[in-house]
């Protein structure tokens, strides 16, 4: 962190055998396993699932944030995110995100624009990685 830098949040969780708990978080304590396309009992949450949930929450709530500023209705706002776990030739694991906003409260310059900001204002997500509707 720099010396400028001021811790916000902190969020803290402990991943054992078969369960993340999260501090603070209700519930504290989510099952996880394999998804059943790897051999497992599907069902349940996996490190896919969460990556996916925490990538589409924070750019939704910076799309809240920097629409609201400029005076645009959020209501019918989404954001879709889709994470793919993939291996290479050698075997090792990759993950591949891409996100979709639909934002039907603004107007397609608008649009553009506000995923754009959202997009460099949150600060899991690549720009590259996102597309709006």
């Amino acid at each position: 962190m720099a010396a400028s830098d001021t811790g916000l949040y902190t969020a803290r969780a402990v991943s054992r055998d078969d369960a993340v708990s999260v501090e603070g978080a209700t519930p504290d304590r989510l099952a996880v396993h394999s998804p059943g396309e790897l051999g497992g009992p599907d069902g349940g949450w996996n490190p896919e699932r969460l990556y996916a949930a925490a990538l589409a929450t924070c750019l939704h709530q910076s799309l809240v944030l920097v629409s609201s500023s400029a005076g645009v209705d959020t209501a019918d706002a989404s954001v879709r995110a889709e994470v793919t776990l993939r291996t290479d030739d050698g075997g090792a694991y990759h993950l591949d995100a891409a996100l979709r906003v639909d934002l039907p409260g603004a107007d397609p310059g608008a649009r553009e624009r506000l995923v754009g900001l959202a997009a460099a204002h949150c600060p899991m997500v690549d720009e590259s990685q996102v597309t709006a509707s």
